[in-house]
């Protein structure tokens, strides 16, 4: 259920969820909603906190007030530095919170996580009420004694469930000879003070059956008193209680661990710093919250794939172990913990004596760590090992220098490991208040980037393609840039991770595509008809399942020829789900369109994958041709490209052109087509005519 009084934000929160497969219902105040939920109960509520009528905040205590709803996760939108909204959301039992400008990827992906978590935590209530009602009925061995006589009897049950014979159970005392050494003096205690003294009991403990097994017990049982007031007889149940509570501490544990590395999760995780806190209050000590963010980690999914990606996310999980664990300055420290949030995001927590000092060492051995390379097995089969290397973004703050609560400190920690980022990664910074500024920038960029396609902002530049035979313009390259009154000409380099980040990306992808078709429609009257068009394509757009549709309504609109669009995808992006890859290709080819691999060599693909998808293109990395005819290596690895994409049937492109030495070289290797510098900066497309000429 989605709770907003802004229209178009109930609108874009539905659309987006709906899109990622969950139903919405949505209402616009509080006593809407509640009205809603007496009728149609939801699994997970999407609440904003400013709402007229009944605002977020009470309507979240409404919630918690009803029996029927009282456990449904709730999380509140709030906006981005209002701490005390923070503060109040968890006052009134909200589950989790959200910053306004929502990151809808993220939401998409903590939502999944707290559905999970809820059902975890309904199935462990579950399991307690059928625990109780079981133990109410159920009689698995069932004993009473005689008090005066000092004699005990047993069932045949009771004798099963110890593996001791009724000649072995004669006194109270045998009984309590079977019980574990660690509980015999409390359950010695609790037969005297009331069994003997007249009051119902139920205890839980341990025995050793004869056969040496461990079994956990729950004991209930009553007394009979005379007319005198004097304990006569006694009698009581007993029931093995072990696998459920095996079962119960398993769901707690996973409730409250993470399923892949087995580290403490976000809710697990808020709990130990909250607790922290209060401790550290009354020690008047520093406590070290670092946040962890492995850097360029989507270019292992992309390349080796995400099953890839987890291995290498446990085997770093196990190094973080190992080293909170052999760090010598922290073995006379009281706290210490470790959890992953989701995805490549990590949290230390820690006691520091020298607030700088102490987590400093940590942040370095942590970078020192990484700097190993993770030797990463096929999980699914094979024999291939890949060599991969990682660097992280780490940001610290300190209690309480940084913060007195647990919202306040993650997110200051959050905000000093995107200071790290903008440093240059693999590196670790300490917030400084200072930081805000720049993460109202990147929030203010974010929301420009979002108005950018209605304000018409975007525009495309091309760049030629060569052919080397006939030295003629083939086809161009469509790059897309931005203008914006704000922040001015912003670099593709900075905006589009911040559009894949926010899920932007899908929308402007789909605008690239159609803009390119429309001016490639423009050209077909003229000197440019035979051209054909480059459009890069994300990998997000790719997995959509929706690109084949997008594509032919495209060449059906702007009545286009197939093989006048050239698809571009990276290495990376082919090789996340070859199976998959394999499908969505063969979609594409049947529309006539060309398939070209991206910055090929960068990547991690294998021959044997490459083969065996439908593509006509390998494009040669810039990199790669950079100082080609001085740098042997690059050399050699060019040659090896141009006779592997020959052999496969294959054309070859060489990007970024920048010398004649390194365009005579590219042509003497037979080389089919290049791009650059050395020909053409990327220009609007009014100039690209006079290259048709």
């Amino acid at each position: 259920m989605v709770v907003d009084d802004d229209p178009t934000a109930r609108m874009l929160a539905k659309d987006v969820l709906m899109s990622n497969g969950f139903n919405v219902v949505v209402a616009e105040d509080g006593l809407k909603a509640l009205a809603l939920m007496d009728e149609n109960q939801p699994n997970l509520i999407l609440l904003d906190v400013e709402m007229p009528v009944l605002g977020g905040f009470a309507t979240c205590e409404k919630i918690r007030g009803q029996q029927h709803t009282a456990e449904i996760p709730v999380i509140m939108l709030t906006g981005r530095d209002d701490i005390a909204a923070v503060e109040r959301s968890f006052d009134v039992k909200a589950t989790d919170f959200v910053s306004k400008p929502v990151n809808w990827l993220v939401l998409v992906q903590r939502i999944r996580y707290i559905l999970r978590a809820s059902e975890t935590v309904r199935q462990l209530k579950e399991s307690e009420r059928r625990l109780e009602s079981a133990q109410h009925v159920a009689q698995v061995g069932y004993w009473d004694m005689d008090i005066q006589a000092d004699c005990l009897y047993v069932s045949d049950s009771l004798c099963r469930l110890t593996g001791c014979s009724r000649e072995q159970l004669t006194k109270m005392d045998d009984f309590v000879k079977i019980v574990t050494p660690d509980d015999q003096k409390r359950v010695a205690q609790e037969i005297e003070t009331k069994v003997l003294a007249g009051h119902n009991y139920k205890l839980e403990y341990k025995i050793i059956t004869s056969k040496g097994l461990e079994r956990r017990i729950e004991a209930v049982g009553t007394s009979t008193l005379s007319n005198e007031g004097e304990v006569i007889w006694a009698m009581g149940t007993l029931q093995d209680v072990t696998e459920q509570r095996e079962r119960e501490e398993l769901i707690h544990y996973q409730a409250h661990h993470d399923s892949l590395t087995s580290l403490h999760n976000r809710n697990s995780f808020n709990e130990q710093l909250d607790q922290a806190i209060k401790l550290h209050k009354r020690l008047e000590a520093n406590l070290a919250v670092v946040y962890l963010d492995l850097d360029n980690f989507k270019r292992v999914n992309d390349s080796l794939g995400h099953h890839m990606g987890d291995e290498l996310l446990k085997i770093f999980a196990n190094r973080l172990k190992a080293e909170i664990r052999d760090s010598d300055f922290l073995a006379h420290n009281s706290v210490s913990s470790i959890a992953r949030l989701g995805g490549d995001e990590y949290t230390l927590l820690f006691s520091v004596l020298d607030k700088e000092t102490d987590a400093a060492i940590i942040a370095q051995r942590v970078l020192a760590d990484l700097a190993e390379p993770f030797k990463l097995k096929d999980s699914r089969g094979g024999n291939e090992w890949h060599e991969v290397f990682v660097t992280a973004s780490i940001g610290i703050a300190i209690y309480p220098s940084d913060g007195d609560t647990a919202g306040e400190l993650l997110k200051n920690a959050d905000t000093a490991m995107y200071a790290a980022k903008n440093k240059g990664k693999n590196s670790y910074c300490f917030y400084d208040h200072s930081m805000n500024d720049l993460s109202l920038i990147r929030l203010n960029m974010e929301s420009e980037l979002r108005k950018a396609v209605a304000h018409n902002e975007f525009f495309l530049y091309y760049q030629p393609k060569i052919d080397l035979v006939t030295g003629k313009m083939v086809s161009v390259e469509a790059l897309l840039r931005w203008q914006n009154d704000t922040f001015g000409a912003v670099s593709p380099a900075e905006f589009i991770p911040l559009a894949e980040e926010t899920g932007l990306i899908l929308p402007i992808s789909e605008w690239v595509l159609e803009e390119a078709c429309k001016q490639l429609s423009a050209w077909q009257t003229g000197d440019l008809s035979a051209i054909s068009i480059a459009v890069n394509i994300s990998g997000f757009h790719f997995r959509q399942g929706t690109l084949e549709g997008f594509v032919s309504g495209l060449l059906n609109k702007y009545k286009l020829d197939g093989q006048q669009l050239e698809l571009e995808l990276t290495e990376g992006i082919i090789m996340d789900d070859v199976h998959k890859t394999i499908d969505t290709l063969g979609d594409l080819k049947r529309l006539g369109v060309t398939i070209s691999v991206d910055d090929f060599g960068t990547g991690y693909s294998s021959l044997n994958y490459l083969k065996r998808f439908p593509i006509d293109v390998l494009k040669i990395d810039q990199s790669f041709v950079r100082d080609l005819e001085s740098d042997e290596e690059n050399a050699a690895i060019v040659d090896a490209i141009i006779i592997l994409g020959h052999s496969l049937g294959l054309k070859l492109v060489a990007e970024g052109v920048e010398t004649a030495a390194e365009l005579a070289y590219l042509k003497d290797k037979s080389c089919d087509m290049v791009q650059g510098y050395y020909f053409s900066r990327p220009v609007p497309a009014e100039e690209i005519i006079h290259y048709g000429q």
